[in-house]
């Protein structure tokens, strides 16, 4: 990391309720997946096992981010990550309170990121896919409020 200096900020774990809120969200964007991009080839059983996790805070208007996996022999690997390239999905818990519709945005274009690789980045097949979860995040936001009562 040269010409850069690390600020070193504390992992942000969250409460029990801030987890399964995060968990929620992506089960629901992610039993989702299928019907939303059918011309994809999904692998949902690999996707399920992402880790799944919060930004260090503060996040300086960072929603998201897609974790790559490393091919470095010394780092753990996950069960399936050969599978999806994925090593973890981490977004920002202060934004995942107050903005339930971009946090659901969020993890799907995350989940996005897992499905169409690393070499599509943000390109146009991207974007293209990813605006399809605007049709579902008020039916989504609605079951996980429902859930909370």
């Amino acid at each position: 990391m040269r010409g850069r200096t690390r600020v070193d900020r504390p992992r942000i774990i969250g409460s029990i309720t801030e987890r399964m809120l995060l968990h929620s969200i992506a089960y629901e964007v992610l039993i989702r997946m299928r019907d939303l991009h059918p011309e994809l080839d999904i692998d949902v059983e690999a996707l399920e096992h992402i880790k799944l996790g919060f930004l260090r805070e503060p996040c300086n208007n960072l929603l998201g981010y897609c974790s790559y996996s490393s091919k470095s022999r010394s780092r753990p690997r996950t069960e399936y990550e050969d599978r999806h390239g994925i090593n973890r999905i981490l977004i920002s818990r202060v934004h995942m309170i107050s903005d339930l519709p971009d946090a659901i945005f969020t993890i799907h274009h995350e989940f996005l990121h897992a499905i169409l690789g690393s070499k599509e980045g943000h390109g146009p097949k991207f974007q293209e896919h990813e605006k399809r979860i605007t049709s579902l995040q008020e039916s989504i936001q609605r079951k996980l409020i429902s859930m909370k009562r």
